[in-house]
């Protein structure tokens, strides 16, 4: 083998075949030869004596070896960047370098896109990168450096901070009310159109709390439109397809406009005493301290655009 061989370079590579899903398309990324790119591959293997991809004439994909391997080349990379960004940082005293962050699509495209100046007057050498998904990411074999998760967390080993609370509401368009009436009990749900946001398939009932405190109850729902598009429910309410649920951060904006009325309004739809949705900044499992500068002033910054939304005073229980 070359006495050139550099395995840091190497992995670079291998990571961008997998990320990219092609030779062509990582060459591209590099700037080099997808010939270039396979050769350092295929010493890549050599030097590891594994098959990383298994390749046929059409496609690329990776092997059991390559999925186990490429865990530590991403974390060889971060270390790397890491690193370099450490010492950028001491010389100018600023939080430099990139990070990569993942959030629920309806947050990126609802809150964040219009912030996103703000922080980039205040921190220009900061790098964002931004997944946004519905899906529960893998921090650490992903490579995210911050998450934010809606609900209970599932991963204990993660390092949390909760920053704030989702409180649903049960609203309707005054078109559908005057064509269908407005429900005065929950169990009248049964004979209207409603609309659910799931991930996890269909909705046949909404636990629902009563007004003077006590136990829930399931109600059964009319639920002919299950989506897992929060934005896209609130915009079919609108449009007159049914009842719904949603935040109050997602329709305040309609309901000061007079196109959405909330309905049900002494009941609630999350449980009063533990609390609402609750929404948390995630971090990859480490203790407290390893979190970076770069990494600190971006939660910072999107815990501060996100309470201002989530906290905004709501209608009245």
């Amino acid at each position: 083998m070359s006495g050139h061989f550099n395995e840091l370079l190497a992995a670079e590579a291998f990571v961008q075949v997998v990320n990219t899903g092609s030779f062509a398309a990582a060459a591209k990324l590099r700037n080099e030869n997808p010939s270039s790119v396979s050769r350092a591959i295929s010493q890549l293997e050599h030097h590891l004596g594994v098959r990383l991809l298994i390749r046929t004439t059409r496609t690329v994909r990776i092997s059991e070896a390559g999925e186990t391997y490429l865990r530590y080349a991403r974390h060889m990379l971060d270390h790397q960047q890491q690193a370099r960004d450490a010492l950028a940082q001491l010389n100018t005293g600023r939080p430099r370098g990139l990070v990569r962050v993942s959030m629920p699509v309806v947050v990126g495209e609802y809150l964040l896109a219009d912030r996103l100046k703000e922080f980039h007057a205040e921190f220009p050498e900061v790098e964002l990168q931004v997944d946004l998904s519905n899906k529960t990411v893998q921090l650490v074999e992903e490579g995210i450096d911050l998450a934010f998760r809606f609900g209970p967390l599932a991963d204990s080993s993660l390092r949390a901070k909760r920053i704030s609370t989702i409180w649903r509401h049960v609203y309707a368009s005054p078109a559908y009310l005057e064509q269908h009436g407005e429900p005065k009990h929950p169990s009248e749900l049964a004979n209207h159109q409603c609309i659910a946001f799931s991930q996890r398939g269909e909705v046949k009932e909404w636990e629902i709390w009563p007004p003077e405190g006590g136990e829930s109850q399931k109600y059964r729902v009319n639920n002919w439109l299950t989506c897992s598009s929060p934005m896209m429910v609130v915009k079919a309410i609108i449009a007159g397809v049914g009842l719904g649920r949603s935040a109050y951060w997602m329709t305040s904006a309609a309901l000061a406009r007079g196109d959405l009325v909330q309905v049900l309004k002494d009941w609630r739809c999350d449980d009063p005493v533990r609390g609402g949705v609750p929404i948390h900044l995630v971090y990859p499992p480490g203790p407290s301290g390893q979190v970076s500068l770069k990494v600190r002033v971006v939660a910072q910054f999107m815990e501060r655009v996100l309470k201002e939304a989530f906290d905004a005073p709501g209608p009245e229980f």
